[in-house]
């Protein structure tokens, strides 16, 4: 599936003589240790680039080396190292990334990045060392520094989910908060909504650690690198530059969080992004982090909570049976009702029928049939090709505000906000499975974060 462990192979065996620098391309005779050690590394990340991969994890074995590669959300093996004493990876990865590379510095954790160019692209790699019991860890996520930020039509919104952050994002003040877990794609939703709201007229400032991607017409200010100032008073002095939009890439305490509340109150609209399990969830992870109840009512517009779900390939999606028993099973230990899964809505000449009932009685009764990409050369055998979000995003309407400031617990406020349209996570996730976009397997992970 993934050809990394043959062309090691290939790489380590050859006669010395024949080596070549990855960097120069020219023969080294007699090659030096540094020479393999170079050319390892950037084979390891060109196929990394080449495999779409999103983090590449190097970890020690009490023989071995193993590399594995986080491709559409699953990690993947590619590679088993046997210890070779011409081989210095992780050492010469911490040389690109400024990283000591002593005995003692290697008991320690460090993070770090390098940008390179692969086949003919500027990538960053960001590095996170980490000291376990069988030697050192490294972890580097690999972000594309060319790639072109996506439309917010284009980041897996359905139409009615759509036109409801629509709403939200025309406010002038307010704070509009992404949540979910890491990797589950919060950056990307904010800079969509960014590139959506950008325009000569509007003055949009952020402050992010660090900036990911670049945007003409952004005032862009990496705390990172911005030692002089500490996250909060950058951020109070980001009040000072007449901003219309504030983008905070993370709220990360108590006083960070109000300071952003109370600027959304005083005419400035403030995106955000911060950990909870879901939208309406964003109220209490706000609570406890020490925000006032009337400070939330009154600033919140809106939450967003999601997560990413492996697509399936369109090359090689192929039908699939469940049986009614296990499907049933399944609905009941997520609290699903298995009617959610007819579907209702007249189809178009040429539709497909992605998802196959019985009846129009209230519960279906015979076998699934869902799909999953059965592998192929275009998707390297794994039956996916790219990552989609599963959305639910809830607009604070005064009702709402109203539920939190009389101190209403979560699930109360969820089942008014269900009164008013709000569709859960869960159910955007079974959409897009009757929509023959994810496999129903690959979304008990969503399921299961609803029950917590």
């Amino acid at each position: 599936m993934f050809p990394l462990q043959e062309k090691y192979n290939q790489l380590i065996l050859r006669p010395k003589e024949q080596a070549k620098s990855a960097w120069g391309g020219k023969p080294s005779t007699p090659v030096q240790e540094s020479s393999l050690t170079t050319e390892l590394v950037s084979l390891i990340l060109t196929e990394a680039v080449t495999s779409r991969a999103s983090d590449i994890h190097i970890e020690p074995n009490k023989n071995f080396i193993r590399i594995r590669f986080r491709i559409d959300g699953k990690l993947y093996n590619v590679l088993e190292m046997i210890e070779n004493n011409e081989v210095h990876l992780l050492a010469r990865i911490k040389v690109l990334a400024n990283i000591p590379t002593d005995a003692v510095s290697s008991r320690k954790s460090w993070d770090s990045r390098f940008s390179m160019m692969v086949l003919g692209q500027e990538f960053d790699f960001r590095i996170a060392t980490f000291p376990i019991l069988l030697g050192e860890k490294m972890a580097i996520r690999i972000l594309n520094k060319n790639s072109e930020l996506v439309d917010l039509k284009r980041i897996g919104l359905r139409p009615g989910p759509y036109a409801l952050l629509e709403q939200i994002i025309q406010r002038k003040s307010g704070l509009l908060v992404v949540s979910g877990p890491t990797g589950g794609g919060k950056t990307t939703t904010l800079y969509s909504i960014l590139k959506r709201l950008n325009a000569p007229t509007v003055n949009i400032v952020t402050l992010e650690n660090p900036v990911e991607y670049q945007i003409d017409g952004l005032n862009q200010c990496d705390i990172n690198k911005k030692v002089s100032e500490d996250f909060t008073s950058a951020l109070r002095a980001t009040l000072r530059q007449d901003p219309d939009i504030i983008l905070i890439g993370e709220i990360r305490d108590s006083e960070s969080a109000e300071i952003a509340l109370r600027a959304s109150i005083t005419g400035h609209f403030v995106l955000t992004s911060l950990h909870a399990n879901s939208a309406i969830g964003t109220v209490m992870r706000l609570i406890n982090m020490g925000v006032e109840r009337h400070v939330i009512a009154y600033a919140l517009a809106g939450a967003i909570c999601q997560h990413l779900v492996p697509r399936i390939c369109d090359k090689c999606r192929t039908p699939y049976t469940i049986s009614a028993d296990k499907f049933h099973a399944i609905c009941e230990q997520f609290g699903i009702s298995p009617t959610l899964f007819r579907d209702k809505s007249p189809k178009a000449e040429g539709d497909i029928h992605y998802l196959k009932v019985a009846s129009e009685n209230s519960t279906p009764s015979r076998d699934f049939t869902f799909y999953k990409g059965a592998g192929c050369d275009v998707c390297k055998g794994t039956g996916y090709l790219g990552m989609i979000g599963v959305f639910e995003i809830v607009q604070f309407t005064e009702d709402l505000r109203e539920a939190v400031l009389n101190n209403i617990s979560s699930a109360e406020v969820e089942a008014l906000a269900v009164k008013k349209g709000f569709q859960s996570m869960a159910v955007d996730a079974l959409e897009k499975v009757k929509s023959g976009v994810i496999r129903f397997d690959d979304i008990y992970s969503v399921l299961l974060e609803k029950l917590r």
